[in-house]
């Protein structure tokens, strides 16, 4: 059935059915729902596969990530990029259930459940490693973690107009970032990841982006705040 729509259509049914959708972009979708039976279609299925998400988890305090990325810098006052560091304290903002699951969308499209099947009660499905990206002025980027963490996808929705170009980091337990290379504007790219990083992109881990000038990146270090950042999520 999602043959039947473009891949917008396809991305617009499940931002319907999570809510997301404002003003006329709302009333776009609305109206395409009644026009369009195999778009109403998603979004029904969409509907069907986000509503328990919502009845899984319970809302946590985040980790005290800056508290110890302080502690470390403190413990090392000669490092030559803690001012830079020091930039980053206060940016992250950890995602939840629901933005992950929008991360989904935007990167894999809509799932297809056949008219006549039914979920199996004891499926154990293997979890996709996801992660969503938000910053201020409405800066959006989408993430998934390839099989053994050998690639990493990562789209860009929404970028400031800049002349730099976005790097994109990974921010593990010990709070220092780690380039994992320059991303386009737009469109998806896909990273591959060095095997000596792999270990680090990992569940409960932050994926972070700057902008950057594109002499000598992969930099050892950002320069500025990041524009956006988000908490990687096996779901």
């Amino acid at each position: 059935m999602t043959d039947e729509l473009t891949p917008e259509q396809a991305a617009l049914a499940a931002e319907l059915a999570l809510g997301v959708l404002e003003g006329e972009e709302r009333a776009e979708a609305l109206r395409l729902s009644l026009a369009n039976p195999a778009f109403a279609a998603q979004v029904v299925e969409w509907q069907q596969r986000l509503d328990p998400l919502s009845e899984a988890f319970e809302e946590v305090p985040a980790p005290n990530l800056w508290a110890a990325i302080d502690a470390r810098l403190d413990d090392n006052p000669n490092t030559a990029e803690v001012g830079k560091l020091r930039l980053w304290q206060g940016a992250a903002a950890l995602s939840g259930a629901i933005a992950a699951s929008l991360a989904a969308i935007m990167l894999f499209g809509p799932i297809t459940l056949r008219e006549d099947a039914a979920l199996p009660a004891a499926a154990s499905p293997a979890p996709v490693v996801i992660a969503q990206l938000a910053g201020g002025d409405g800066t959006l980027l989408a993430a998934s973690i390839g099989p053994e963490s050998q690639y990493l996808d990562i789209r860009a929705v929404t970028l400031p107009e800049t002349d730099l170009t976005p790097e994109l980091w990974v921010i593990p337990g010990d709070g220092v970032p780690r380039s994992l290379g320059l991303i386009a504007r737009s469109g998806t790219t896909q990273v591959t990841l060095p095997e000596n990083l792999r270990p680090l992109v990992v569940d409960g881990a932050i994926l972070a982006v700057s902008l950057e000038s594109p002499q000598g990146a992969p930099h050892a270090a950002p320069s500025a705040t990041p524009i956006a950042t988000g908490k990687i999520s096996a779901i």
